[in-house]
């Protein structure tokens, strides 16, 4: 079996080495086939973005033209006519600390200080850089001095070209608009490649990144490149397909029957499309190769189906909607989310925070930074775009919290969230989930930040359901007559006595009367009772189903239906 590259982006490495490679190498000659020469591609953290440098640096560095690397791919078989024909030059700019300006500055002269350094090592040229002149500076002079050293052209590779920006983008808006600006050290330093692309030295440029928000301020002096994110051809690039997770699992695990554990990978990671018109969606490619490596070795999935290194990048959440301060607009729209509302977008290609950063370039960034994707085209041309999976809705409903709790001026306690939770495993009862809801929502009751309905208990609930691993939680489970509000299946540890099924009714305060307390109360119980569950559901033991009515912030109806359809009343 091959081993699995997790947080390897080195493709000599990864072939040499012995680990399984998901053949993206069929790209190069599209790539190669536009007419465009600069082109910029985006996609969201931890999606492969580095590994496919890597692969473009090693196709087409004239250092390595007797290397066997690419032998077993479709590129191998199908070379193209610049395969190993130009220098390369490469530049990565994560990793700069954006804590202080000065710093800032430094650290993205250091980047293209040593990017150039790496060239002349490489190629074994000599040239004197003056390190104390800025980064602009330092180009402009290599770009001239080089002409006279080598015979041939330079590709340009750019790796996370907007990292430091969409960190000073979340705590520094003024220096971020500053850096992007017309006399920004940003726009200088791509100006400069401009200018190499003029004399004939650079042949050629990629860029990768996370979003547009830099694009329109630096394009601004580099107009000539070419945005190829949203190209239909290109949307599996990057990412995995079904039909590549499943290749990667036989080539990789041991006695691992993939078909049967595709809809719960399908669940967690899958679901992003990056064009309306494409028909498949990819899985982010880290979160993959973080459960298969962790299988592997374990022989078991991992309890927390997203690691630390990937969740540190996502979490940063709360900082998109508090760009340029928290708003009302933007709750709103997080609201909706943790609801399940998708959201209709005229997805933008380019940010200009100088003009206006409306919500639909709020929208949009949630896209680009792999947090929202398309769903649905409407009949009219409507792009409508929601929450991907699984494992991003964890992050929602972790950032909801915060805000419920600011709001609520009232700290949840976890341990008494794990409290209800394993009482619902082990006892088959939620009257201490009901209790916390109910908590929660009283203390919200007097403010404006909740409107009282069915969809807002519902979210209150999944907050705390969300927070374990006991349970898979789905909402708006679908079965063939509809939707349960809420199920609880299988999680990652643990063996749950019981599982679950909720059907929620909410009554407000004025409209209550206790004839229509027992008609909401049957009309949760009939719907229970009538869904034709799926074969996942019938194949689960325990099986208990809640009807629930809320008249305000009070649980006032509860009935649990087991799995004979006896009414066991609580």
């Amino acid at each position: 079996m091959k081993k699995i590259a997790y947080g390897i982006s080195n493709f000599k490495t990864i072939i040499e080495d012995g680990y399984y490679y998901v053949d993206k190498t069929k790209y190069i000659e599209m790539l190669e086939n536009l007419n465009e020469r600069y082109l910029i591609f985006l996609r969201p953290r931890r999606f492969g973005k580095s590994l496919f440098i890597s692969l473009l640096e090693y196709y087409y560095d004239i250092n390595y033209k007797e290397n066997k690397l690419f032998d077993e791919f479709y590129i191998g078989n199908n070379p193209t006519k610049l395969k190993n024909s130009y220098y390369i030059l490469k530049f990565n700019f994560s990793g700069i600390n954006t804590k202080i300006e000065k710093e800032t500055l430094e650290g993205f002269r250091t980047k293209v200080i040593n990017g150039i350094k790496e060239f002349l090592i490489k190629n074994k040229f000599k040239m004197k850089i003056d390190e104390e002149k800025t980064a602009t500076e330092i180009m402009s002079t290599f770009l001239t001095e080089v002409r006279a050293l080598i015979d041939g052209k330079i590709y340009i590779l750019i790796d996370e070209y907007d990292h430091f920006a969409n960190e000073l983008l979340g705590f520094n808006y003024n220096f971020y608009q500053n850096s992007v600006s017309s006399n920004g050290f940003v726009r200088k330093f791509y100006e400069v490649i401009k200018d190499g692309t003029g004399t004939g030295i650079v042949d050629r440029l990629f860029i990768t990144g996370v979003s547009p928000i830099t694009l329109d301020s630096m394009t601004s002096g580099f107009n000539i490149g070419s945005d190829i994110t949203l190209d239909s051809d290109f949307n599996e690039m990057m990412g995995f397909t079904e039909e590549e997770v499943k290749k990667l699992a036989n080539a990789t695990i041991e006695n691992y029957d993939i078909d049967a554990n595709i809809d719960r990978l399908r669940d967690y990671y899958n679901g992003y499309k990056f064009n309306k018109k494409c028909k498949n969606r990819v899985y982010n490619s880290d979160m993959v190769l973080y459960y298969m490596s962790y299988y592997q070795k374990n022989k078991e999935e991992p309890e927390n189906i997203i690691d630390n290194n990937i969740l540190s990048d996502y979490r940063k959440i709360g900082k998109l909607f508090e760009i340029g301060g928290r708003n009302n607009e933007r709750i709103k729209i997080l609201k909706e989310i943790v609801m399940g509302i998708e959201q209709e977008v005229v997805i933008s290609s380019r940010f200009n925070l100088e003009i206006e950063f409306n919500l639909d370039d709020f929208k949009s960034l949630l896209f680009y930074m792999g947090l929202m994707t398309i769903k649905r085209v409407d009949e009219f041309g409507a792009v409508y775009i929601g929450v991907p999976n699984y494992v991003i809705r964890e992050l929602y409903f972790e950032y909801f919290n915060k805000i419920i709790e600011e709001e609520a001026d009232f700290k949840i306690d976890d341990s008494k969230i794990r409290e209800a939770i394993l009482e619902i495993a082990r006892d088959g009862k939620i009257d201490k989930l009901i209790k916390l809801t109910e908590n929660i929502l009283h203390k919200l009751s007097n403010r404006d930040f909740i409107k009282f309905d069915e969809k807002y208990v519902k979210v209150i609930m999944l907050m705390y359901l969300y927070k374990s691993n006991l349970y898979f939680t789905k909402s708006e489970y679908e079965v063939e007559d509809g939707y349960i509000d809420i199920v609880l299946k299988k999680g990652t540890i643990g063996q749950p006595r019981y599982y679950g099924m909720f059907e929620l009714k909410y009554i407000s305060k004025k409209d209550y009367t206790e004839d229509l307390l027992k008609k909401k109360l049957e009309e949760a119980k009939e719907q229970l009772m009538k869904y034709k569950e799926s074969e996942e559901l019938r194949s689960m033991n325990n099986m208990k189903k809640w009807a629930l009515v809320f008249v305000g912030s009070e649980c006032k109806g509860m009935e649990c239906i087991s799995d004979n359809m006896k009414k066991d009343i609580m």
